[in-house]
């Protein structure tokens, strides 16, 4: 096969080739006249780069195995000595002065020594005074705002703890108060079961709903009632003395009658509502009257109370059928 003629315009120079070389040339000269033409530097690994070489883990010894001492002497014995560590028997002297010791008591605070719990706001319900009997029983005799019917069995015409927190106030509180407090919006503790004003408490019971982790029921045919205090109630707390010293004191513990003119001092009123399936609603709250201290359970949690309603007779025997039947309805 003959050899493929060379291109001849290949083999020629190319002019802008050679203009370009020119040109660089020039500027490495100049460069290098001026000092700014450095020598490359050789490469150096860094020592990040050199592999190092990994050194051999030590080989771990074996444990060194104990010596085991055996004695030809004791070998041949049928019943060889046991030195192992027994427990001492109970009736020794040591282990009984030990187990005789008392158990550390438990330090508790007491009254005295516990924090005084700070005033209420001016406007609040535990500012508060009542006049618990005008509540409960009224005075028909006297014509003003405070006079009329009490709110014994009566039902309140709205739900919630709101709403007789300001009919109470409206019918119970005294002069001062309420020229005190008019216009004013009042704080009280609408998720605890139990509210104080400044000489009395009231009651807060749900009944019916099988739910709660304690149930409320009235006894003895609806002369009394029990009710149980809130998760962090314990026997000191203050609420829970003053609910003691109050109930306690009543002058009259047991029921009184319309007929016998007697009146109980019992500062303690019961307020209670109902749940009905039907509707899966509470009922509004209805005045059950004064309560008397029956008895508790000390230490329990949470801590459980029998009350006496004092206003059994008056509820049982009402001259309106409408509050009889409906204090049957609650006790039933």
């Amino acid at each position: 096969m003959p050899p493929i003629p060379k291109d001849e315009e290949a083999e020629e120079e190319n002019p802008y080739m050679a203009l370009r070389a020119a040109k660089i040339a020039r500027n490495q000269a100049r460069l290098k006249k001026l000092g700014l033409v450095k020598t490359p530097l050789e490469y150096v690994p860094s020592k990040s780069n050199v592999q190092r070489s990994k050194k051999p883990l030590p080989k771990k010894s074996p444990p060194p195995t104990a010596i085991m001492r055996r004695s030809n002497r004791l070998s041949n014995q049928s019943n060889p000595p046991d030195y192992k560590e027994k427990a001492l028997p109970r009736d020794y002297p040591a282990v009984k002065d030990e187990l005789s010791l008392p158990a550390p008591k438990r330090r508790r605070t007491s009254s005295a020594t516990a924090g005084t719990p700070p005033p209420p706001a001016a406007n609040s319900v535990r500012s508060i005074d009542l006049d618990i009997e005008q509540l409960v029983l009224g005075n028909k005799n006297n014509d003003n705002d405070n006079g009329g019917q009490g709110l014994l069995g009566q039902q309140m015409e709205q739900t919630g703890k709101e709403f007789v927190i300001y009919q109470t106030f409206e019918k119970a509180s005294s002069p001062e108060d309420r020229n005190r407090l008019e216009g004013a919006r009042l704080s009280f503790n609408k998720y605890c079961g139990v509210q104080e004003w400044r000489n009395a408490v009231f009651l807060w019971v749900n009944l019916g709903n099988k739910d709660n982790p304690v149930v409320n029921d009235f006894l003895n045919e609806g002369q009394q009632i029990t009710w149980f205090g809130g998760s962090r109630m314990h026997d000191e707390s203050p609420v829970i003395m003053k609910l003691l010293k109050m109930g306690q004191d009543t002058t009259t513990t047991t029921t009184t009658t319309a007929t016998t003119g007697k009146s109980s001092s019992s500062q303690i009123v019961l307020w209670c509502r109902k749940y009905q399936v039907q509707t899966k609603q509470f009922t509004p709250y209805v005045c059950f009257g004064r309560l008397g201290y029956e008895s508790h359970e000390p230490g329990s949690h949470p801590l459980s109370f029998v009350w006496n309603l004092l206003d059994y007779q008056r509820l049982k025997n009402h001259s309106e059928t409408q509050i009889r039947e409906r204090f049957q309805f609650f006790t039933s």
